[in-house]
């Protein structure tokens, strides 16, 4: 986690600023050029940066779709649908945890969390773990292992990120199924 110098903020920032979404293909009909902006809204951010939590503000581009009506908020890899934390801002409560350098009281105090989040977000990400690497090998592995993994792939979206999705219709560490029936081929 020491490897990832910037914040999830700085990063969602950095991705918006490059992001074209002139040939977006709609993830729930497949059209493809047919998505226009349709706005965008203010979102809470948790993150973690020179040792301790922050809070900020992101702004969230929303698409709609001319083809079949559908809006969609466009979210990169780093932020997590649905929730105020972010991607890294988890990842490093867990790679802390399951190393264990700090009591759970003194871990949840360090980031400005509950326990039961903190317990939540463990049994999330073990859940995940064992869906992505499959029962066996997820036994085999230890959790600070994955994390760091994860931190040391090159590009994490196109190696990790999408294929999960295709996987399980959620984004790594989101709590729940996405709430439409997303044509998945197109992510």
């Amino acid at each position: 986690m020491i490897r990832i110098k910037k914040t999830s903020i700085q990063l969602f920032n950095e991705y918006m600023l490059s992001y074209s979404w002139e040939d977006e293909a709609c993830p729930w009909c497949g059209s493809k050029g047919n998505c226009v902006s349709h706005g965008s809204y203010m979102r809470s951010m948790a993150d973690f940066t020179y040792g301790k939590a922050v809070y900020g503000e992101i702004c969230v581009l929303r698409l709609c779709c001319t083809s079949c009506g559908h809006t969609h908020a466009i979210l990169p890899d780093v932020i997590i649908p649905y929730s105020v934390y972010g991607l890294f801002f988890i990842l490093r409560v867990l790679a802390e945890y399951f190393l264990p350098l700090h009591t759970v009281g003194k871990l949840c105090s360090r980031f400005g969390i509950s326990v039961s989040m903190l317990y939540r977000w463990r049994d999330l990400f073990l859940s995940h773990k064992q869906e992505w690497l499959g029962m066996l090998v997820s036994a085999e592995t230890a959790p600070s292992a994955f994390i760091k993994g994860l931190c040391f792939l090159e590009r994490y979206s196109i190696s990790f990120a999408c294929q999960f999705v295709l996987l399980s219709a959620r984004s790594f560490l989101q709590s729940h199924r996405n709430p439409a029936d997303y044509r998945q081929e197109f992510f």
